[in-house]
């Protein structure tokens, strides 16, 4: 989700729209942190398997 938001726009909001965006960003954060740790996990099994085989011939 893209949220190219300013200070004036938010101004225009109901209170509604904004719990909803706040709602909607704060689960950009959580999807956008779950992908790193998944990536972070792939990463240190695939060193672990590396480290398993020793070194390249």
């Amino acid at each position: 989700m893209n949220f190219n938001l300013n200070r004036n726009d938010l101004a225009t909001k109901s209170t509604a729209q904004l719990a909803a965006l706040f709602q909607d960003a704060s689960r950009a954060i959580t999807a956008s942190n779950a992908a790193i740790a998944s990536a972070q996990s792939l990463l240190a099994i695939i060193a672990q398997e590396l480290g398993r085989r020793g070194p390249a011939p």
